[in-house]
């Protein structure tokens, strides 16, 4: 009976939540749909169990039926099983427990691109280039770099041994490593593009990411900073708090930020900038595309409705949805829509998904503007529904098919860039110029990896900007790579174009507080 019980748990769980839930239901109409709800779902599972070729297991079951509930809410309420709520709780406190090691999957396996200074990779010796071939003894083959980061990180203090595979060592090398608290900054790039212009790259909001941010902003400002370009592009989202946090450093004072409705029966929750705020006076130009959601809209819809700054790029995701995670016995957690925000202007940029969950995830954008018609201080027309509609629409620039085949079949440029740095040094402003390139044309050569006279032709510019970027993270670090690569961005530049515009935007803005 014990045994049975065990295998049987989640059926036992339901039946006898009926047993004590029956007698105590009225006869009102939406108690008695309840009662065949339970009714409904504990006769399918019989059938599921009894009937299917593959019975799965009971929690498979129950987690299922709890997604497709929570699904007919809306599309971004959402249960976290025991790892997908560690990994938020990691990502929100901007800390976990690791080897301080930057990874990246490659055609033939999961490949270290640099480590993190005085992390535990670093002090054990591993470099760019080695290659992950076991874990704790069990081989990678076909693992995914997610896969492998889940086993990189741990306990704090518990050993994790290594076998990797290091470009031009016969044998594998095997490395014992303790793993130890790694920061991981949601602010993970902040750097003077030029001499005057700083730029920030927020990846996502955490619990600290207001607290990076400001410190990003100091270290700028020390540098010579006159004017940011601040990269919201492919930011999910994350903390309100971080958001609202970013927002106060750059608006002005008494400036509503966004404001929150729930039920009906809720007064509205309204956040905005405290009496002495002082306004930070650099221009501004903010960055977002298809991927910029959540806290990012959150952002980039204040900075967009005060006049704060521009925006270039496409238009954003389309989140306005407001999710609180509630705690289950501390190791799950319910993530559950309870509001929706509407940026200072009173737009909402929730997107439709009254069609079905397909439609919305897989929706590619448009940068039409749709909606009703809101309007900044300034008055300038901005929209609702649909996302956020950048002021400068720029298309981010297409892959040329045989220079990204190199990257995605061959991984060429990263196993060129970690044997050339052996035999070549790299200077901080390198690039790869025409004596590289010729290096790296016979070096595809040598590894039998086809390439025709006419691809090569056409495919010439993107070959030497991939090349340049691997060489410098390579030789310097990801920031490095990064910076080169938003140097020949042609969003970014036209961010840099348009910060004259955005100067005069602020100017006006001051002109009128000061009236």
């Amino acid at each position: 009976m014990v045994r049975w019980i065990s295998r049987n748990w989640l059926w036992v769980v339901i039946l006898g939540t009926m047993a004590v839930y029956a007698p105590l239901v009225g006869h009102s109409q939406d108690e008695r749909a309840k009662r065949r709800g339970l009714e409904t779902l504990t006769e399918i599972m019989e059938l599921i169990q009894k009937h299917t070729i593959d019975p799965p297991k009971s929690t498979q079951v129950a987690y299922a039926s709890i997604q497709g509930m929570l699904h007919t809410l809306d599309p971004h309420s959402n249960f976290m099983d025991e790892q997908e709520f560690r990994n938020m709780r990691e990502d929100q406190k901007g800390v976990y427990f690791g080897v301080g090691a930057i990874i990246q999957g490659q055609p033939d396996g999961v490949v270290i691109v640099s480590t993190i200074p005085e992390g535990p990779s670093e002090k054990a010796g591993l470099r760019s280039g080695d290659y992950f071939r076991e874990i704790d003894g069990k081989s990678t083959e076909g693992w995914n770099s997610t896969q492998v980061m889940r086993k990189l990180r741990g306990d704090k203090g518990t050993l994790v041994v290594l076998t990797m595979q290091r470009p031009g060592v016969d044998q594998p090398i095997k490395i014992p490593i303790t793993r130890a608290e790694i920061p991981s900054n949601s602010v993970n790039y902040a750097f003077m593009l030029t001499s005057a212009v700083g730029f920030i790259k927020i990846r996502d909001f955490g619990e600290t990411t207001s607290d990076d941010f400001a410190k990003a902003i100091a270290s700028l400002k020390n540098q010579g900073l006159r004017a940011l370009i601040l990269d919201l592009r492919d930011n999910p989202g994350g903390s309100l708090d971080s958001a609202i946090g970013i927002s106060k450093q750059l608006l002005g004072p008494n400036e509503l930020i966004l404001t929150q409705k729930g039920r009906e029966s809720r007064e509205p929750t309204i956040f905005h900038t405290e009496a002495e705020t002082n306004l930070n006076t650099f221009p501004m130009v903010v960055l977002i595309n298809r991927g910029s959601a959540s806290s990012s809209e959150i952002v980039s819809g204040a900075i967009q409705d005060h006049d704060r700054g521009l925006l270039v790029g496409e238009t954003s995701w389309g989140k306005g949805l407001v999710q609180v995670v509630v705690p289950i016995n501390r190791t799950r957690g319910l993530g559950l829509t309870i509001a929706r925000y509407y940026t200072p202007s009173g737009r909402c940029i929730q997107r439709d998904y009254q069609h079905g969950l397909d439609d919305y995830y897989l929706d590619s954008g448009t940068d039409t503007q749709r909606g009703p018609g809101y309007h900044t201080d300034l008055g300038r027309v901005v929209y609702g529904g649909g996302g956020i509609h950048p002021d400068h629409v720029v298309k981010e620039k297409l892959d040329n098919i045989a220079a990204a085949r190199l990257q995605r079949f061959n991984g060429a440029y990263l196993k060129f860039a970690v044997d050339d740095r052996e035999r070549h040094s790299v200077k901080p402003d390198q690039t790869a110029d025409y004596t590289v390139m010729k290096r790296f044309r016979a070096w595809l050569g040598e590894q039998k990896i086809a390439i025709t006279d006419a691809e090569w032709n056409e495919a010439e510019s993107d070959i030497r900007e991939r090349l340049t970027i691997e060489m410098l993270t390579i030789a310097y670090g990801p920031e490095a790579g990064f910076k080169y690569q938003c140097l020949v961005d042609p969003q970014v530049k036209k961010a840099m174009e348009v910060l004259p515009e955005s100067e005069n935007l602020l100017r006006e803005k001051l002109a009128v507080k000061g009236k």
